[in-house]
């Protein structure tokens, strides 16, 4: 008897034992999930923010704004948070690899769905496209400088342009010696075709090349301009001090002139979606009414 009621005894001390352990378990799971969903900012039409970490920033990025999904470093495709429940969970802390979206040149705006400057952005490419009118949108790719070996100047690059231009394409550039718009000016061959002598208009390749130099000579902004073409584009690359990013936007060639206060206005745009590490804001954000 003495014998059975021991056994009883360590069956119902085990059993608490696993409960309290379950329980236990329970809990941590609990803790778990309710740590992995983040306080995540809405619209007012209620779609949810892309959240991450920008240049060392967390941020909040209204959902109307970007272009494609955010993509993040690490991650084996793209993920939003359109929904606030997707896997993998997606924190301030996860580090984005990249973004895109549309930027006005005229007024420093973005666009964002279902908006007005939605409704401009369609109003133009219908009307201002098909007439070879100025278009006044340009496309905004931003990646995040997450590794400490990611080159913060475009000396290499710029180097390579002119190495590669003389020994595939045989020609050079030249510096010009004025500056335009504050930028030093590189035209190929003094902008003559070395086979011919004429003037460099129909050839491609021969693209009018912009760089902007810091106090230290390092290249901080590299502008190349189409030379041909009823509608001429520039791909102007550059860095944000103190926010390590690159930003790349593509834009039509008669806004070159606007280059300084287009980089300060986007670096103004970035500013304005960093938020609290717990996702609270800071400042008003651009793209959300």
């Amino acid at each position: 008897m003495r014998n059975l009621l021991i056994s009883y005894a360590k069956a119902v001390c085990l059993s608490g034992l696993l409960l309290l352990t379950g329980c236990s378990d329970n809990n941590k799971d609990n803790a778990a999930k309710h740590q992995t969903i983040p306080f995540v900012n809405k619209d007012r039409f209620g779609r949810f923010d892309s959240i991450g970490n920008l240049g060392g920033k967390p941020v909040s990025i209204p959902s109307g704004v970007l272009y494609t999904e955010v993509s993040y470093i690490g991650a084996t495709e793209n993920f939003d948070t359109s929904s606030i429940n997707k896997q993998p969970p997606i924190t301030y802390q996860m580090p984005i690899k990249e973004l895109d979206f549309d930027y006005r040149l005229t007024d420093g705006a973005v666009k964002s769905k279902n908006e007005q400057t939605d409704s401009d952005y369609k109003q133009d490419i219908k009307i201002l496209i098909p007439k070879a009118k100025h278009f006044p949108w340009g496309y905004t790719n931003v990646y995040n400088l997450f590794s400490p070996n990611q080159p913060r100047t475009f000396n290499q690059w710029f180097n390579n342009i002119l190495k590669s231009t003389k020994e595939t394409w045989n020609f050079e550039y030249f510096k010009q010696g004025n500056k335009i718009f504050g930028l030093t000016y590189y035209q190929a061959n003094n902008g003559i075709n070395p086979k011919t002598n004429q003037p460099w208009e129909d050839n491609i390749i021969g693209n009018d090349l912009y760089i902007y130099q810091d106090s230290n000579n390092d290249i901080k902004t590299l502008i190349l301009c189409d030379t041909v073409g009823q509608i001429k584009y520039c791909k102007h690359d550059f860095f944000i001090k103190n926010f390590p990013v690159k930003v790349s936007i593509s834009y039509d060639r008669t806004y070159l002139k606007l280059w300084q206060q287009t980089e300060k206005n986007i670096t103004a745009i970035l500013d304005s979606w960093v938020v609290t590490n717990d996702g609270k804001l800071i400042k008003k954000q651009a793209g959300k009414v």
